[in-house]
């Protein structure tokens, strides 16, 4: 069985431009991102990939 790391990047107050760097990197590398959308706004789940599933 293949394991898979699931990562956790808190949104904050919903600003894109107050993830951390850490956050920004785990999103740029992510193959598939799954957030609320009724909490957390998309432009904060974009990265520079635009094949990532959202």
């Amino acid at each position: 069985m293949e394991k898979y790391p699931v990562l956790f990047v808190g949104a904050g107050p919903g600003d894109p431009e107050l993830i951390t760097v850490k956050g920004q990197k785990a999103l740029q590398a992510a193959d598939l991102v799954i957030y609320a959308g009724s909490l957390v706004p998309k432009p904060c789940c974009s990265g520079p990939n635009p094949d990532v599933n959202t």
